[in-house]
């Protein structure tokens, strides 16, 4: 097993075909296809079921790929740091920033967008990894991020917590869930399906799921690990709250997002986490840009919410 195997079989997923992960990947259509054979040969299971109008991944391949994407982010985040280290990052005219949100179909592209807009926006490299909090938390401690995006506030003594805007709330769910007809979920169509609770990603800050659960809704909320969300949303109807930007497309293998009906929507603040008594020379750059420019995820305007 080897990191292209892995980049290449992301990409089939992503895009559901091999020519058109071919494409994406700048390699011929038979080297796609002898890396994936040869990945499943290695793994011993089938990771894609081949039709005539493309392919689609096995159950296997679905929960495969939830333990992919983090190890071709951290690959990535590796080649980066080698190849971008500076003696002395509280000067660097870099900046490193972590998303801390869950794996996602997608991630790698998302993360490169932001990198690129931020980088066009500062004028200098922008790295954005992908990152669950706990570990984002002792990143910025420990110098290896400048800062920290977070999808709801987060409070600790020594950070400091500001919004960047807000966005909408949505539900993710199987394609053939009872919900998917619909166009829009009210809180009161949850009331027979399961919400899921991440004890990585909803037990660091307020999240989407804990701002919902807080509000003592009759909604059965169960903690569901990473290793087992795939099951929850396909075998088992349930689903989970994930923000709500169609831009970003499927954030999981066979799902679809429907919006929380606007009379249950909250607005979602998305945050930027910076050490109190540490900001970067980049960190500092980014706070005055953001100050000036368009809110990068649309909704309010930027301000101290904490």
């Amino acid at each position: 097993m080897n990191i292209k195997q892995l980049r290449y079989f992301a990409a089939v997923v992503e895009h559901g075909s091999l020519s058109a992960a071919a494409k994406n990947q700048y390699v011929t259509v038979q080297a796609v296809s002898k890396a994936v054979a040869d990945l499943e040969r290695e793994l011993g299971r089938d990771l894609f079921v081949r039709e005539s109008r493309g392919v689609h991944a096995t159950p296997f391949g679905n929960a495969f790929i939830l333990k992919v994407a983090p190890v071709l982010q951290n690959f990535t985040e590796l080649e980066s740091f080698a190849s971008r280290y500076q003696e002395n990052p509280l000067h660097a005219d870099v900046l490193r920033l972590a998303l801390c949100a869950p794996p996602f179909l997608g991630n790698e592209k998302a993360c490169e967008s932001i990198a690129a807009f931020t980088k066009k926006g500062l004028g200098f490299e922008t790295q954005v990894a992908l990152d669950n909090g706990e570990k984002a938390l002792s990143g910025l401690r420990s110098g290896v991020y400048d800062m920290l995006v977070t999808i709801g506030p987060f409070s600790s003594p020594d950070t400091d917590c500001i919004s960047m805007g807000a966005v909408a709330p949505g539900l993710i769910m199987a394609k053939d869930h009872p919900l998917a007809r619909e166009k829009s979920v009210v809180l009161a169509d949850l009331e027979n399906y399961s919400i899921s609770l991440s004890p990585l990603f909803d037990a660091f800050n307020d999240s989407i799921a804990t701002m919902y659960q807080k509000r003592d809704l009759d909604i059965d909320f169960k903690l569901v690990s990473v290793e087992h969300f795939s099951k929850h949303l396909l075998e088992q109807q349930g689903v989970a709250f994930v923000t709500y930007i169609p831009a970003l497309g499927a954030l999981h293998p066979e799902t679809v997002i429907r919006p929380v009906a606007t009379e249950d929507a909250l607005a979602i603040p998305i945050c930027l986490v910076s050490l109190k008594n540490r900001k970067t020379k980049a960190y500092l750059a980014f706070e005055r840009w953001l100050s000036g420019a368009l809110v990068i995820f649309g909704g309010e305007s930027p301000g101290d919410i904490l």
